[in-house]
């Protein structure tokens, strides 16, 4: 059964940094795209790329976390930047209910080692 993430506008998520800067993927169908992961939550996060990323809007992620893998449908969100930025937020569409256990375990373990903003 998918999981599809409902983001609560009166509670916020609770969102770790990402100390080490890890490698996460991207597919944009025909292209995979690396990218450096700054931020985490349950609802998305933020990603980093090395060059400008063209206009997308949906794209499969894979997460390498301590839990094991997560793969998600992830969509792009407006850079909270204005002008040109390599940072792009970006939120959870739709998950496997495995990989969001992986990913609320993860998130757990990073918030209890002080991670979390």
């Amino acid at each position: 059964m998918a999981h599809f993430p409902q983001p609560h506008s009166r509670t916020r998520s609770p969102r770790v940094r990402i100390p080490n800067h890890e490698s996460i993927s991207f597919n944009l169908g025909a292209t995979q795209v690396s990218a450096r992961l700054r931020k985490l939550s349950l609802t998305g996060g933020l990603a980093e790329f090395e060059g400008n990323l063209d206009e997308v809007s949906l794209a499969e992620v894979v997460l390498n976390t301590a839990s094991g893998q997560v793969t998600a449908l992830v969509e792009f969100l407006q850079s909270p930047t204005k002008g040109i930025s390599r940072s792009r937020p970006f939120r959870f569409i739709a998950l496997d209910d495995h990989d969001y256990a992986r990913l609320s375990a993860t998130l757990l373990a990073m918030r209890r080692q002080g991670l979390e903003e």
